[in-house]
């Protein structure tokens, strides 16, 4: 249940996430009545209501101090053109300021968004399509050098998101310093932690854990492990203390964007992740799922592709899910943040998911997975099965979708979906929200994976883009994406990944984006892509 109250104040109503691990959740949320009220909230380091009291309710999210909220962002130059105009985005806050960024400034400016974080959203000219208002498309940046990095696949994710009447916010800014560090007892008593402290330690595989598929390259789960590594951007976590990363914002960024008037849900993408052009199709898919309750659950995260592990559900990837805002939905990302430990946040979210699925009575759950595995150990599990029943590893706790059907029908969240089926083991279980498989992600080898383009006074470097083959038959598979079991092309040249990601036959009247090339010109490029041979 949501209520508005006059004067924009918020009960403090919301789950609350103990540092003894415990999870107690509310039955009521309680909304700002205003904008205004939800600015001044957010600007205020000591308001007790920011995120309906998540962020002072043992969460750890009280160590942010003002954060700006109810502000816009603005493509000012799209900067594409070989020598012309300098790719620029504007910040426009709620109290009149504008803050202009480009390449050339990006790192100084860095340092105003490391101080004082930013939620905006992108507000296309003209009216919004098949949107009813309430549902947003969050991504985030750490800063806006990396957002530049990223520059084509956020401008693809703007396009898509107002298509299909989606609200695009993009928070920007890094954890304090005071957040950078695990607090929760369990993770600084951790396995991770312990072996980061002592990598001899017994039962630890953390130091050679990822040297293993070097040393048995024969092994065939070897051969489909990630090949390479998504590009960092940030000071890398001092590993002898377990130091968390800046992939831990999409917390406090979900809970912002949900504590927004009038937003009742919301898609997360990682920033990396692409929609394919043309998109028609794929449009009316995000409201329609929103509306019906297709998952009929207030939080669903994609799955692993790996049947082999439907007894442990509770390993899902954490760079896309949908959120609805409800008391539980608050707690769960406030208890995820107070739960990080180590640099990848799946270890928490793994964690937190089977706190909460223990809450809900689905299985019985004591802190088995910080206590007797480190990440490495329960990524790459069917890698190395022998880790699961050693004398160093315990099993790894159970949770089917059988076992949450059975035992917990009416558990908020959900783990067992996976590109719109299901491992719950029956032929009538609901589809996931269809808009999280519109978007696609994989790491690019950092050898081949960018291509740089010029402008007045400088260069900017950017990130391709890859897309499942099954896209585009035709296209040959290139080795530089990441593969899985799925293989896939690279949008290589510059004119194509303009093309793909929609950037060329965007709409110039709702997306101007500075001084774009004729209508002509790229309707020229869009028919010579869909022509090709």
């Amino acid at each position: 249940m949501r209520r508005d109250v006059l004067g924009g104040l918020a009960a403090i109503v919301v789950a609350a996430a103990t540092n003894d691990g415990r999870v107690h959740v509310a039955s009521d949320t309680v909304r700002f009545a205003s904008d205004a009220a939800y600015v001044r909230a957010w600007a205020d380091a000591g308001h007790p209501l920011r995120a309906g009291g998540a962020f002072h309710m043992g969460g750890a999210l009280h160590m942010f101090g003002p954060i700006d909220v109810g502000c816009r962002v603005e493509i000012d130059q799209l900067g594409l053109s070989e020598h012309g105009r300098t790719p620029t985005i504007s910040w426009v806050f709620a109290d009149g300021r504008r803050l202009r960024v480009d390449p050339l400034n990006a790192e100084k400016e860095s340092a105003h968004f490391a101080a004082r974080p930013a939620l905006c959203e992108y507000v296309p000219v003209g009216p919004p399509r098949n949107a009813s208002g309430e549902v947003a498309l969050l991504m985030v940046a750490n800063s806006p050098t990396y957002l530049f990095r990223l520059w084509l696949l956020f401008l693809n994710k703007l396009l898509f998101a107002t298509d299909a009447g989606l609200r695009p916010f993009v928070w920007v800014g890094d954890l304090p310093a005071a957040a950078r560090s695990p607090t929760n007892p369990a993770c600084l008593e951790s396995l991770e932690v312990r072996c980061r402290v002592n990598h001899t330690a017994e039962g630890c595989v953390l130091a050679r854990g990822r040297a293993r598929c070097h040393m048995h390259p024969n092994n065939p789960a070897c051969a489909e492990r990630r090949l390479f590594q998504s590009h960092y951007d940030g000071q890398s976590p001092s590993n002898h203390l377990a130091d968390v990363s800046n992939h831990y914002i999409k917390m406090p960024a979900t809970l912002a964007t949900l504590d927004a008037p009038d937003v009742a849900a919301l898609y997360f993408e990682d920033l990396d992740t692409t929609v394919h052009w043309p998109w028609a199709a794929s449009v009316p898919l995000a409201l329609e799922d929103h509306h019906n309750n297709a998952s009929r659950k207030d939080v669903v995260f994609n799955s692993q592709h790996d049947p082999d592990f439907g007894h442990a559900q509770w390993r899902t990837r954490s760079s896309k899910f949908y959120a609805r805002d409800t008391p539980a939905v608050r707690g769960f990302f406030a208890r995820w943040f107070a739960n990080r430990c180590a640099f990848k946040d799946q270890y928490s979210l793994w964690h937190t998911i089977l706190q909460f699925a223990d809450k809900a009575k689905c299985l019985k759950y004591h802190g088995e997975l910080f206590r007797d595995f480190t990440y490495d150990d329960l990524r790459n599990t069917r890698a190395f099965p022998e880790r699961r029943g050693s004398e160093h590893h315990g099993p790894l706790p159970p949770l089917s979708c059988a076992q949450m059907r059975e035992r917990c029908p009416d558990c908020f969240f959900d783990v067992c979906k996976l590109r719109g089926t299901t491992w719950c083991g029956h032929k009538n279980c609901p589809p996931e929200p269809r808009t999280m498989n519109v978007f696609f992600h994989a790491s690019i080898d950092p050898q081949h994976g960018t291509t740089t383009y010029s402008f007045d006074g400088g260069e900017l470097e950017v990130e391709k883009a890859c897309f499942p083959l099954s896209l585009d038959p035709t296209r040959p598979k290139t080795p530089y994406c990441e593969g899985n079991k799925e293989a896939r092309f690279m949008a290589d040249t510059k004119d194509e990944l303009e093309t793909v990601l929609g950037i060329s036959s965007r709409d110039r009247a709702r997306h101007a984006w500075g001084d774009p090339p004729s209508v002509a010109d790229a309707d020229d490029v869009v028919a010579a892509y869909l022509s090709r041979e």
